[in-house]
């Protein structure tokens, strides 16, 4: 009994150590196909994300801003264009003594204090390959002496690029507009990281904001090898910009610099249309701000001159500027008149002023010019001849012929900024005049 009694403990043991053996090597069989599977997923269908993620971490890209689009006028004239600029950039991630290099930065582009904070502050912000700007604008002089320096200043990056200029200055300030960086608010609308490479400006007034998208091009790529650490290797091959199209205007910038001078610190604007098609031959108003003063960076006292100017030479007169017709009117008037049939050989007897109930309205001459009729009053530009027929025929078919020609209408042009003028009726009188106590109601 106890021989068969060992013997059936033997097979016990020998059945549980065949069970367990069996969940162990179905759990390290499991295992061992899960790890599989994984790598399987890992090094095919994942291939494509994880390569990339590796590319990206050995190769570090850095966007070329693109060279603007020209703007010429009518006979391929160059109103703006982009010329040569040197300029100073820094690699945090390729720093390796920073305050070394900004102190020797400091000494050989003379930076002021003011810079040398802002450059700190930037390099605190900066992500990752992201270059810092140091100083732009720069004379070929101090651009050659980074350059030789280079080797003891690890992380520092000169560069050439390209800078937007005016040919023709303040004569084309309103009109054209300038650029400039682009700001934090610029940037959240659209999370555009070209928005935020050194160097690269956008439209900010005028024609150089209202065709920013098609002036501006496509940037290109630097592509550098670097280490883990983010050492540079070497050099890849570079993905060239795409400079913005060019943009043609029907202004003649001859004739536009013609207008601006005879203009000179005098406060007036200037539009010339050619009365066959419409085309704008000029339009300027002086006094205008140099808008290449805003696209290197005008300053804070400058910028203080120009708004404090009584002259108002930050508001372009020719859309923006409101003011009383005159004299302008009178023509208009005429039509009116003619319209309703009145003969234009009638006279009206001017003796310098005209009563109209307990008001008196004077004549610019004052002893007046006497029997007047259409014609004369016109020439002579009677006032009296006018007052009298206008009160003869009311406001409304005088306000209806000037909105016919234009007076009072929206004409959205490509400038922004553009002021409407208002043509008074007697409604628009009831409402802005006699409804807020100006004028009597009799």
């Amino acid at each position: 009994m106890k021989k068969r009694s060992h013997l059936i403990t033997q097979h016990s043991l020998g059945y549980t150590f065949s069970r367990r053996a069996m969940l162990f090597g179905g759990l390290q069989l499991a295992t061992g196909g899960l790890l599989a599977m994984r790598m399987a997923w890992l090094s095919v269908a994942e291939n494509e994300h994880y390569s990339l993620m590796a590319e990206d971490n050995r190769v570090q890209t850095v966007m070329i801003p693109p060279r603007r689009g020209w703007i010429v006028d009518r006979h391929n004239r160059p109103m703006a264009i982009n010329h040569t600029d040197f300029r100073v950039d820094i690699i945090p991630d390729q720093m390796q003594d920073r305050e070394r290099v900004i102190i020797t930065l400091a000494e050989l582009l003379n930076l002021s204090p003011d810079d040398v904070d802002r450059i700190r502050e930037d390099l605190n912000k900066a992500a990752g390959y992201q270059p810092v700007p140091v100083a732009e604008h720069l004379d070929y002089e101090h651009f050659a002496a980074i350059s030789v320096r280079l080797p003891e200043m690890a992380g520092v990056a000169p560069q050439r690029s390209y800078a937007r200029y005016y040919p023709n200055g303040s004569a084309v300030g309103h009109l054209i507009g300038y650029v400039g960086s682009a700001t934090t608010e610029d940037y959240k609308k659209t999370h555009d990281p070209l928005l935020i490479t050194p160097g690269f400006k956008i439209g900010k007034q005028g024609l150089e904001k209202t065709f920013d998208d098609y002036l501006r091009g496509v940037p290109g790529a630097k592509r550098s090898e670097v280490t883990a650490r983010g050492r540079l290797v070497r050099d890849l091959e570079n993905k060239p910009d795409q400079p913005g199209k060019k943009l043609p205007l029907t202004i003649d910038a001859g004739l536009q610099d013609y207008a601006a001078r005879r203009i000179g610190d005098n406060s007036a604007a200037v539009v010339v249309i050619d009365t066959e098609n419409g085309d704008i031959l000029a339009q300027v108003s002086m006094p205008c701000f140099d808008p290449n003063d805003f696209a290197d960076g005008i300053g804070r006292r400058e910028w203080q001159n120009l708004s404090q100017d009584d002259h108002h030479p930050l508001i372009d007169k020719t859309i923006a500027g409101l003011y009383p017709p005159g004299s302008t009117v009178k023509p208009m008037n005429a039509l009116a008149l003619l319209e309703l049939g009145v003969d234009p050989y009638e006279t009206v007897n001017c003796t310098g002023s005209y009563q109209l109930g307990s008001s008196i309205f004077h004549c610019w001459r004052r002893q007046g010019h006497g029997p007047v009729n259409m014609h004369t009053a016109i020439t002579q530009s009677c006032d009296v001849y006018f007052y009298a027929m206008a009160h003869r025929v009311g406001m409304e078919p005088l306000a209806d012929m000037m909105r016919q020609l234009g007076l009072g209408a929206s004409y959205h042009l490509p400038l922004g900024s553009e002021h409407y003028g208002t043509v008074p009726d007697p409604a628009w009188k009831l409402k802005n005049i006699i409804a807020i106590g100006r004028l009597p109601t009799h």
